[in-house]
């Protein structure tokens, strides 16, 4: 029992040191995450995805629970990585699930910064929002947040596919590309049952 919780507490403080090695050194970082064999970092980013929906059930009146919403992400979670798995583990073998399963839990770090700021900033800064310098000002910094932990998202992603599954530049972007073809559609769909306004993963 002791041990488990020291192996835990190791595991955050390297779930933590990963976080900001992602934003400066992506490449490096995520090359050592696609060879990851600790399963108590992938529980606990999942655990902490899994207490933002808990914090923002209580923000905004939501018809279905949190728990209810954190398994319908669970769901297209894995279905993302079993997608990627099957599109490009049929050419290669010595592919390992294990290492999109990592790679991908890492990136929903930007996900998960952006989902919680736009919470905090409901509470801080809540609508409507006027027209003013200061309101401007709030709309230009928000924009400027959102692109930023936009383009880290896709970086993060590219490289979990890049080293998850060593393929090309051009093979990535084509199966992305048959990802979004279903994905925008789901996304439309968890829209219209009011489970997701965007999408978390």
């Amino acid at each position: 029992m002791g041990s488990d919780i020291l192996n835990i507490f190791v595991s955050a403080l390297i779930v933590v040191r990963r976080f900001f090695l992602l934003i400066f050194y992506p490449y490096k970082t995520m090359r050592k995450i696609s060879l990851e064999s600790d399963y108590y970092q992938i529980g606990i980013i999942l655990f902490l995805v899994f207490i933002f929906f808990k914090f923002a059930y209580f923000l905004r009146d939501k018809p279905y629970p949190a728990t209810l919403i954190f398994f319908v992400f669970l769901t297209h979670f894995f279905f993302t990585i079993f997608f990627f798995y099957l599109f490009f583990g049929l050419n290669r073998k010595k592919m390992r699930l294990t290492s999109l399963l990592f790679t991908f839990s890492y990136a929903l770090l930007p996900s998960l910064i952006w989902f919680s700021s736009t919470s905090l900033l409901y509470i801080l800064v809540p609508p409507p929002r006027t027209f003013s310098l200061m309101g401007r000002a709030f709309s230009i910094f928000f924009i400027t947040f959102s692109l930023a932990i936009a383009a880290w998202k896709i970086i993060l992603v590219y490289l979990a596919l890049r080293f998850s599954t060593k393929q090309s530049f051009y093979r990535i972007i084509f199966i992305l590309v048959l990802y979004l073809i279903w994905f925008i559609p789901y996304s439309l769909f968890l829209y219209y049952l009011k489970l997701f306004r965007i999408p978390f993963i």
